[in-house]
């Protein structure tokens, strides 16, 4: 798993976007790269020039982060030789702001009548952060291959089953000839159903805002 992450460190942030299935959708492609600030981002370990920083930043924290269809879709460009890659990643995130978890709906990302107050909010944290870390989420990594172990057993336990009784399915519809064997066989069903959903939805990325 270090291997898969180490492939990043190539990565210099200069230009992306971020986009999620809610339709927000935020374009860096025409960052000024004349700009006298030049904030940083640690890309899982690394530290990068990001011209784009706040408004990575901005799109993230207005956006629902912890939705298993959110996508972040980054466009980036080694600050040197000028080559482009894409990070991308699929799935919720972790926010942490100094230290704390952030939560689902929080100041920055819910719409109300104080929207003015929320964007105010919002810029005053974006000006007074000094450190920005993207890392893999190591808690989640440890935890969705538990899960994936659970699903395979269940899928194991399933194919035993059905090949013992030889229901008929179709769609969502099991024909037994006992009521005991369908409800068994539900029953596995609806435990694969609950550990595919915590399997989308276990975190796997942690961005961490210091601003002290």
């Amino acid at each position: 798993m270090r291997l898969y992450f180490i492939t990043f460190l190539l990565l210099v942030l200069s230009c992306g976007n971020l986009n999620s299935q809610e339709g927000s959708k935020i374009d860096l492609r025409n960052v000024n790269v004349g700009t006298k600030r030049l904030p940083t981002i640690f890309l899982f370990g690394e530290e990068y020039t990001a011209r784009n920083r706040d408004d990575l930043l901005r799109g993230i924290l207005k956006s629902q982060f912890y939705r298993p269809d959110l996508n972040i879709i980054i466009n980036l460009e080694e600050f040197i030789s000028k080559r482009t890659f894409s990070f991308r990643h699929k799935g919720p995130i972790d926010i942490m702001v100094d230290g704390k978890r952030l939560r689902n709906q929080n100041v920055y990302n819910t719409n109300s009548l104080y929207g003015q107050e929320r964007d105010q909010r919002l810029l005053k944290l974006i000006n007074e952060v000094k450190n920005v870390r993207i890392d893999s989420n190591l808690n989640g990594i440890l935890e969705r291959r538990v899960i994936k172990k659970e699903i395979e057993s269940i899928n194991d336990q399933i194919a035993k089953l059905v090949k013992k009784i030889r229901p008929e399915i179709e769609n969502d519809t099991i024909y037994v000839t006992e009521k005991s064997q369908e409800k068994a066989l539900r029953k596995f069903y609806r435990i694969k159903n609950r550990q595919e959903k915590r399997f989308d939805e276990t975190k796997l990325i942690e961005i961490n805002i210091i601003t002290n």
